[in-house]
């Protein structure tokens, strides 16, 4: 495998028009991706890749999409770099197709990428407007299928993170379908997986198959009191580079980070959600 680097943003959160920025936000998120951009612009190896892993809009509408289409457009231009978006639980699917895509509205928005060296897939974990994260049979079945055909070496990108160490304690808001995603790409081609929504970085291995998620470019949530989360502004954006050998890491880059909370979340029961509130 050829040395391989990937770009991921996530948590953008970009604020609606005419809307106040999500949890008091001190700095336009705007303005935070437009710093990491910035930031890339200036590196002297460029990236293969950028992907955005969801929560895009802070609940926008389709003219919001619309205007994320033209700044998206300008930045792969401007970079000659491909951008991939997946859709956050803060996302709102219909608005998404019709202004982003300018495509008649589905249930999910899942995607393969191949490369030469690399097969990336982009999943959907967004369920309606929930917190929580689902991918459904159907998509799970999909993934199932191209694994089996395709023996190529794989990568995921998704916005809810898989159950793991150091995120015990958020299992009320991450993918409820932990185990049967595990399942399916244990023994697999998949190398790793990278997520965001928890808005705090971490990493751990499960099976030989890399888990990281990645820190927000808008804002950063201190979970060290599981009940109680304290939120700051911040812009965090990771590298990931895939080395001639097949060894992947991950690089983060911190370009702000406030000390003042802005905002704070009370949270309860931690443990993963009963289903039957989906009735």
């Amino acid at each position: 495998m050829s040395k391989y680097k990937i770009i991921q943003i996530t948590d953008t959160h970009l604020t609606p028009i005419g809307a106040d920025a999500a949890n008091n936000q001190e700095i336009d998120p705007c303005e935070k991706l437009d710093n990491i951009f910035i930031d890339i612009n200036k590196m002297p190896e460029k990236p293969d890749l950028i992907a955005i892993t969801g929560d895009l809009i802070h609940e926008g509408t389709t003219d919001d999409y619309d205007k994320l289409s033209q700044l998206i457009e300008y930045y792969r231009n401007l970079l000659d770099i491909p951008i991939q978006v997946v859709l956050g639980n803060h996302d709102r699917t219909t608005p998404f197709f019709e202004g982003y895509l300018k495509a008649k509205p589905r249930d999910k928005y899942y995607y393969l990428q191949e490369t030469p060296n690399i097969n990336i897939y982009f999943l959907d974990s967004k369920f309606y407007n929930y917190e929580q994260g689902y991918l459904g049979q159907e998509q799970l079945d999909w993934l199932k299928d191209h694994l089996l055909d395709d023996p190529k070496d794989s990568m995921i990108f998704l916005h809810h993170p898989i159950d793991g160490p150091s995120i015990h304690h958020m299992r009320y808001s991450i993918l409820q379908e932990s185990d049967e995603l595990m399942q399916i790409i244990k023994d697999s081609p998949v190398r790793a997986v990278f997520s965001g929504h928890i808005h705090f970085e971490t990493s751990f291995v499960r099976n030989g198959i890399l888990l990281h998620s990645t820190d927000s470019s808008a804002y950063h949530i201190n979970c060290d009191d599981e009940h109680k989360h304290y939120i700051y502004d911040a812009t965090y954006y990771d590298i990931i580079t895939i080395d001639d050998d097949g060894t992947i890491g991950t690089e983060t880059r911190c370009l702000y980070e406030g000390y003042n909370v802005i905002n704070n979340v009370d949270v309860d029961d931690t443990d993963f959600v009963d289903e039957s509130i989906f009735e």
